[in-house]
């Protein structure tokens, strides 16, 4: 185990924001995360887990304690059926299940990050998350440093959700199930969503989307068409985009240090060379504040925040 000392972990972090960690290492096997694990636990210290550490933001003060980046990349095809090592990248399990013929994950594309933090937050677009094509997980508690497995039926999967939210539990490996489609249709598909996401989101230092958007059944639908919403153009998927909510502000290009409100994507903070962690809680803060203030809703953030 090649356990490093005071690793800043803005270089681990698409954010490129984050303070030194006490104590680093990276893990490429599922034995070298049970001996992490037992060196934590000797040594009464903290743990964190990353991945490509793309939907997180974490203090100016760093984390004091041992960050365990996973990088277990496990990958084999059976049929139709995937096994895939938490570590493993969205893009690159994509495009291997494409060279496998299989179809089923072309919701994913452009989304950064790593298997484990995409079941986790069960991310997805348009409709659909990862859940949708997962069998079972395999995971240790951390609660008693056992390995265990569950059906996907038993991960809570939903909107931004899963269990791994939830439990103490480390997700390692995953069964998903895909299908025989058709391979040059989905990469035409996976073409054009790359395209709009391009035009689209901001190309600057971030953590994706910060907020959630915001559920339909979650909201007084009518008195927010009374306040001049226009939600009917978001029936399709029963959700109204925090971006909408934060361009209805005027809250585009505001900024707060070396933080900024995207003008491009709204739901996006960028980095624009010298953010701090603390410029981004405020910035967070102030959207929340905003939006709740014009429209009473509070929104909810989907990055997870290490303070």
């Amino acid at each position: 185990m090649n356990l490093q000392q005071n690793i800043p972990l803005k270089d681990y972090t698409t954010f490129r924001i984050g303070g030194p960690a006490e104590y680093f290492v990276e893990v490429d096997t599922i034995e070298e995360v049970a001996e992490a694990l037992s060196w934590a636990k000797q040594n009464k210290k903290e743990i964190l887990f990353i991945g490509r550490g793309s939907n997180c933001l974490i203090s100016d003060e760093g984390f004091p304690g041992l960050v365990i980046k996973l990088n277990l990349q496990r990958l084999d095809f059976n049929d139709t059926q995937v096994i895939v090592g938490a570590g493993v990248d969205l893009s690159f399990l994509l495009n291997k299940s494409l060279e496998n013929n299989l179809t089923g994950l072309e919701f994913v594309a452009g989304i950064p990050g790593t298997v484990g933090g995409a079941i986790r937050g069960n991310a997805g677009t348009y409709g659909r998350g990862i859940g949708d094509v997962v069998k079972r997980i395999r995971y240790m508690d951390l609660a008693d440093d056992q390995f265990k497995e569950m059906l996907a039926k038993e991960a809570n999967f939903d909107y931004r959700h899963s269990i791994f939210k939830e439990k103490n539990f480390l997700i390692l490996e995953v069964q998903l199930e895909l299908e025989k489609g058709d391979v040059d249709l989905a990469r035409k598909l996976i073409q054009e969503r790359l395209q709009y996401r391009q035009e689209t989101q901001p190309q600057k230092p971030s953590a994706g989307c910060i907020f959630k958007n915001v559920l339909f059944q979650s909201v007084d639908l009518q008195a927010l068409k009374d306040r001049g919403l226009d939600i009917e153009q978001f029936k399709k998927y029963q959700k109204i985009p925090a971006a909408y909510l934060i361009t209805r502000t005027g809250l585009p290009g505001k900024v707060m240090g070396g933080a900024k409100i995207s003008k491009k994507h709204a739901n996006y903070i960028v980095n624009t060379g010298t953010a701090t962690a603390e410029e981004v809680i405020m910035l967070i803060s102030f959207i929340k504040q905003k939006v709740r203030d014009k429209y009473g809703i509070q929104l909810q953030e989907e990055i997870k925040i290490v303070f």
